[in-house]
């Protein structure tokens, strides 16, 4: 399911979030590209000069990309269930995990019961979390690593930004909602359920 379904009933609201809406994944998807682009521009240009720098870029963006589509997806994903920690919902959340074209992981979480606002809040932002790692990590590298370093690491960040997007438009959809709404998530979508 693609976007946000309402419903009232007797009182009570009922909200099913699904991917996130076209115009919403476009603009993130654009604007992550455009720095990416930029970031990569940025990662030739520091490469040294020789008839070897083109195949050195693909390769190290190769395994950037690998990299990131793997232990990058784990980690987004466990990072989801660390919001759970210490909560009745812990040993109710599973995290499933799919190939998509052989190197490429795919995966997704859900928990069982409902989810107070809070939790689901942190829950949805914890990837942040990888986000600020890789930024930091880049900052840290380039004190002694060769200057592609930075935005390559800068880009990854912009990848796990992009792998966000979903999480940010179901966060964007219950805000509003806030502490009134009682919250469950099958991995796919998010149902919200409230009283007027």
């Amino acid at each position: 399911m693609r976007g946000t379904v309402l419903e009232h009933n007797h009182g009570v609201n009922r909200m099913r979030i699904g991917h996130a809406e076209r115009r919403f994944s476009i603009v993130v998807l654009l604007v992550s590209m455009i720095g990416m682009l930029y970031l990569a521009f940025w990662v030739f240009r520091e490469l040294a000069t020789s008839s070897w720098r083109v195949v050195n870029f693909l390769i190290i963006y190769l395994v950037a990309v690998i990299l990131y589509a793997n232990l990058g997806v784990w980690i987004h994903e466990q990072l989801h269930c660390i919001a759970f920690r210490g909560t009745p919902l812990e040993k109710r959340t599973r995290i499933t995990f799919a190939r998509k074209y052989i190197l490429i992981l795919s995966g997704y979480y859900q928990v069982e019961g409902a989810i107070d606002y809070r939790t689901m809040r942190r829950a949805l932002m914890a990837p942040l979390g990888l986000v600020i790692v890789l930024v930091a990590v880049g900052f840290l590298g380039s004190l002694f690593l060769p200057g592609w370093w930075l935005p390559l690491l800068l880009s990854m960040a912009l990848a796990g930004v992009l792998d966000m997007t979903h999480d940010l438009y179901m966060l964007s959809q219950i805000r509003m909602i806030g502490d009134k709404g009682q919250y469950w998530d099958n991995g796919h979508e998010l149902l919200v359920v409230w009283k007027d």
